[in-house]
């Protein structure tokens, strides 16, 4: 059997208005248990700064192999909205040790921001790292860092050639979990950051290593459920090819549904997929994953091409009834999306967003994700750990 590798992160979140502090919320880490914490609420970890919540993993490998662990760091509550910095830790020995937590990028001035959403592309022939990320959801900004994730560059405004739909107003989002570069065909070497807004789901790419970007179509018919929720998706190769030698990508993209499934009353959420033959800039039909899962209201999930396998791995949350985020899972498939088997149970409680990343052992695999405790719709906050599991 392969193993798992896991990265757990914290989740805890209320419903509090503005970022400001919520009336309950548990500090610190579980109880020591051999794993590593990474990052615990209102905890001082190698004399980091603290925040009060942690969410929306990212998780990179980088040309020479160092795992880039990034997540929003929430200032004084789990709310979306409010003071947030991007931050990350790095690996250098697949996860078995992280060095301290780095300042990406924080507050641009004295008005609270939330500086988040942020994805990552790794460009494996010049080893820099591209990073979209927001201002307050409705402006989109590029960075680049080309020191393995130590330092990175002032971020550039690129709203107004990226975001599609209005520019000044208007939500816009990105994947989180990851980007991807092209593997093969007369478009390798192309850099893809997915990204949504409310056009809808589509990709940022480059074809000259980060110099130049450009948006691609977003994908269009979704209808399932009458979905009007996040955009959220992860691109990926699928072992497939286009007759001109392009792989052939997957879009895995949240659903969200306004009913779980109460006692068989209503449909279940499931996945929304979708194909692209011309390296992401324009989407096929939109279908249905039935064995892929989605709780009420969505959730974001990430999706990886495994070469030594030639398989897909997709993690996410799969509730009872289709209620609140729990029970983490990993699905896989060998037919390029078309079907899914449960590869894993990672974690049987309250868990929510994810990433996955292929490590250096060809039978392992790494997720970073986030894991909690809820009662009803309340969450609180648990260890940012690293540990291993059997498929």
């Amino acid at each position: 059997m392969a193993n798992l590798l896991l990265l757990i992160l914290p989740v805890w979140s209320l419903a509090t208005p503005d970022g400001f502090p919520p009336a309950l919320h548990r500090k610190g880490c579980l109880p020591e248990d051999g794993q590593a914490k990474l990052f615990c609420p209102e905890v001082v970890l190698d004399d980091t700064e603290t925040y009060g919540c942690y969410k929306i993993p990212t998780i990179m490998r980088t040309l020479d192999g160092t795992l880039l662990a990034m997540v929003e760091a929430r200032k004084y509550s789990c709310d979306d909205q409010g003071y947030v910095d991007l931050r990350l830790r790095r690996s250098q020995d697949e996860g078995k040790t992280w060095e301290p937590s780095i300042l990406v990028h924080g507050q641009p001035d004295e008005t609270w921001t939330t500086v988040g959403d942020g994805t990552g592309v790794v460009d494996h022939t010049t080893g820099v790292i591209h990073l979209l990320h927001t201002h307050n959801n409705t402006r989109l900004f590029l960075s680049n860092s080309a020191d393995e994730g130590l330092t990175w560059s002032e971020p550039v405004d690129v709203s107004e050639t990226l975001k599609l739909g209005t520019t000044d107003t208007g939500w816009v989002g990105t994947g989180h979990a990851g980007g991807m570069q092209l593997s093969a065909g007369p478009k390798a070497g192309r850099l893809i950051i997915p990204t949504y807004s409310g056009s809808g789901s589509y990709a940022v790419y480059s074809d000259d290593q980060g110099a130049t970007w450009s948006t691609g179509e977003p994908v269009t018919g979704v209808e399932f459920g009458k979905d009007s929720g996040a955009g959220e998706h992860q691109i990926s190769e699928t072992g497939t090819f286009a007759e001109d030698g392009t792989p052939i990508l997957l879009m895995n993209r949240r659903n969200s549904p306004k009913m779980p499934n109460l006692i068989g009353i209503t449909s279940r959420g499931r996945r929304l997929l979708s194909y692209s033959h011309d390296g992401g800039e324009t989407w096929g039909e939109v279908w249905q994953a039935k064995e892929l899962p989605e709780p009420i209201k969505g959730c974001e999930g990430s999706t990886i091409f495994h070469e030594p396998s030639n398989k897909l791995y997709f993690s996410h949350p799969d509730p009872k009834h289709g209620l609140f985020r729990a029970n983490m899972k990993v699905w896989s498939s060998a037919d390029a999306g078309k079907s899914w088997q449960e590869e894993a149970v990672v974690w049987d409680s309250a868990a929510g967003y994810s990433a996955l990343v292929n490590m250096k052992d060809d039978n392992t695999l790494g997720l970073f994700y986030g894991r909690n405790n809820h009662t009803m719709t309340i969450f609180e906050a648990q260890e940012m750990s690293f540990a291993t599991v059997e498929l």
